[in-house]
């Protein structure tokens, strides 16, 4: 019976890493479905660890990354992809196994997930040698032509428009990091999800998230807003510029975290105040056309109901 149980084992081991490896080859060889292969990869290796365990899940996982190398030209890529989907997918598997609450779970995974993205982007910098300034040097430099392009053309671009493009993409590369987290994190909640669907259908019990409306935070979640803060504004206060570029990316992580939490007391408050559905209608179609406007009053938004709880109120007066 166990050697039953053991072929058994290797059979799903086998499967999954012939599965996993087919998924890779096709978000290296068609990039625009990376993204989506990023967050299906660690799917199988989290099922598998939960079906039979991580020993199992390791084997599978190391036959995986040697498919890979035999059958994909670039053994960094690879490696770089082996990193952020390889370690995610045990955790997630470990997660399910010991059937964690999903909030703990979320985290977990998504500072797994995150890691693995930064580890990817100091190995990529650390082998191609490019850095922001080289980066930002070749933006100015495209920049420029086309700039120079729009004044052979009669169009030329005022120079107070062209110090703002350039002040903007500095920004934007600026906070590279705290994209990279924020994709991290995204990666890792979606795979989390589709992963629950996945072993429910499978027939296994998992941890069900509670619905949208009733996300929250823990109230000390705020701190991540006051740390920010601190190092943008000691920063700018004693001309530390890396300290001020780090408190620029930890309020942009945190800031978006909240923003999702003030999307849920939104939702909250939308599912209880009994309008009509085509005034419904046209609220959704509204925040969705100005939802970059609306961006900063659903941050607060999120950042009163981590302090105070805005929704409790309106379900004690339902019970």
């Amino acid at each position: 019976m166990a050697s039953f149980r053991d072929t058994r084992a290797l059979v799903d081991g086998a499967f999954t890493a012939g599965l996993t490896a087919v998924l890779g080859l096709l978000g290296m060889f068609i990039p625009p479905f990376l993204f989506l292969i990023s967050i299906l990869m660690p799917i199988p290796l989290a099922v598998l660890v939960r079906r039979r365990g991580l020993y199992t899940a390791v084997l599978s996982l190391l036959v995986t990354g040697f498919l890979l190398m035999v059958l994909y030209p670039s053994p960094l890529k690879v490696l770089l992809l082996f990193i952020l989907f390889g370690p995610l997918g045990l955790v997630l598997g470990l997660l399910y196994k010991n059937y964690v609450s999903p909030g703990h779970a979320l985290v977990a995974a998504s500072v797994v997930s995150v890691i693995a993205y930064l580890t990817v982007i100091a190995l990529t910098v650390f082998v191609s040698g490019i850095n922001i300034e080289m980066i930002h040097a070749a933006i100015n430099e495209s920049l420029n032509a086309v700039f120079s392009m729009y004044e052979e053309a009669g169009n030329p671009v005022p120079a107070e428009q062209q110090e703002l493009f350039r002040q903007t993409v500095r920004a934007s590369l600026l906070l590279l990091p705290a994209y990279f987290v924020l994709h991290g994190m995204l990666s890792a909640g979606l795979s989390y999800m589709v992963g629950n669907r996945v072993l429910r259908k499978l027939d296994y019990q998992v941890n069900a998230l509670p619905p949208f409306s009733q996300w929250r935070l823990p109230w000390y979640a705020i701190w991540g807003i006051i740390l920010g803060l601190i190092f943008y504004l000691g920063g700018n206060q004693f001309a530390l510029n890396t300290v001020k570029v780090i408190g620029q990316n930890i309020l942009t992580v945190f800031l978006f975290i909240f923003f999702i939490i003030g999307l849920s007391v939104v939702v909250h408050f939308f599912k209880k105040i009994p309008f009509s559905k085509p005034f419904k209608m046209v609220l959704t179609v509204i925040l969705i056309l100005y939802i970059t406007l609306m961006y900063p009053a659903i941050v607060v938004l999120g950042v009163l109901d981590t302090i105070f709880n805005l929704r409790r109120p309106l379900a004690k007066r339902e019970n």
